[in-house]
């Protein structure tokens, strides 16, 4: 029986602990704390709406930065292309260089062949007329006869 006794105190305690005595911790907080003035609830919205306009101008700047990384990023394109095309005429520019200088070799090989050509021709000409300048014997001489 005195455990059942001890029991009931307890649970008699606990009842006046959560009834009693936590409303009235609350109620101490509350008063030791005071109560919000209007001049607490005003500062309290000022510093509200100023954070408001805070947020909305720190909107706005992000927003303008994004444009303007969106617009930076359309330039870095646009120089992107035209890098692509200098790119492409460069390599052009280089492939009819290399086909000049083939053309210009092909037109010396052709020229020195031409002048190589142009000394047999010339050398051929020049032992004709001379075989053309000797005399040439009309009259026959006999064996033993010299002329």
């Amino acid at each position: 029986m005195l455990l059942s006794h001890a029991y009931k105190k307890e649970i008699n305690m606990q009842k006046v602990l959560t009834r009693g005595l936590l409303p009235l911790v609350l109620g101490a907080t509350l008063l030791a704390g005071g109560c919000a003035t209007r001049e607490a609830a005003m500062m309290a919205q000022a510093a509200a709406d100023a954070a408001r306009m805070q947020a909305e101008q720190a909107r706005s700047t992000a927003d303008m930065a994004l444009s303007a990384a969106q617009l930076a990023q359309q330039r870095s394109d646009q120089a992107n292309g035209t890098a692509q095309q200098a790119q492409q005429t460069a390599n052009s520019a280089q492939a009819a260089a290399n086909n000049a200088q083939a053309s210009a070799q092909n037109a010396a090989t052709s020229a020195e062949q031409a002048r190589a050509d142009a000394i047999a021709a010339d050398q051929r000409a020049l032992a004709a007329e001379r075989a053309q300048q000797q005399p040439t014997r009309t009259t026959r001489l006999a064996r033993g006869e010299r002329g």
